[in-house]
């Protein structure tokens, strides 16, 4: 079902919803209508639909108050241990941000791979593994806490610590 059809159906769904509790039913089960008060009133027609860009990125924008979330402030929390596994003598691109940092990017990597961070409150750190079409497995460990796992053909593992 195509987005415009589903908008539709939300449409009529909701027009039927504000028909139907109008009504009651008779013990033969066809509805019989009621008198509403004088006072009811109906909701509100929905707005029109927006329709937004993929591209458009739906990020909260911080207040002035509050440091953005891509920049550590404070001491670490703890240390995250990234890896990305997968068959050995297999060359794999891996690109990583740690703590909101610029994007690095190691290529022709041997796996096992593993890079150890400080962790930041509220801080991003992401790790993408790239071998063709090779099914790879990322994780991100915080102590003896996986806090992010995935295996498929480029993975990608993100985490950031909220406490």
């Amino acid at each position: 079902m195509t987005k415009s059809a589903r908008a539709v159906a939300a449409v009529i769904g909701l027009a039927l919803s504000i028909t139907s509790a109008g009504c009651s039913h008779s013990t033969e089960g066809k509805p019989v209508a009621v008198n509403a008060p004088a006072n009811r009133t109906l909701p509100p027609l929905p707005t029109p639909l927006t329709r937004i860009s993929p591209l458009t990125p739906l990020t909260p924008t911080p207040s002035a108050s509050t440091p953005p979330a891509s920049t550590p402030s404070g001491p670490p929390v703890g240390t995250a241990t990234m890896k990305v596994m997968g068959a050995p003598d297999t060359p794999v691109t891996i690109t990583y941000r740690i703590n909101g940092e610029p994007e690095q990017t190691e290529p022709n990597v041997m796996l096992p791979w593993e890079r150890q961070y400080p962790v930041y409150d509220e801080v991003q750190t992401s790790v993408t593994a790239d071998a063709g079409d090779e099914e790879l497995t990322c994780t991100i460990t915080m102590g003896d806490k996986l806090a992010s796992f995935k295996t498929e053909a480029h993975p990608t593992c993100s985490f950031a610590y909220y406490g």
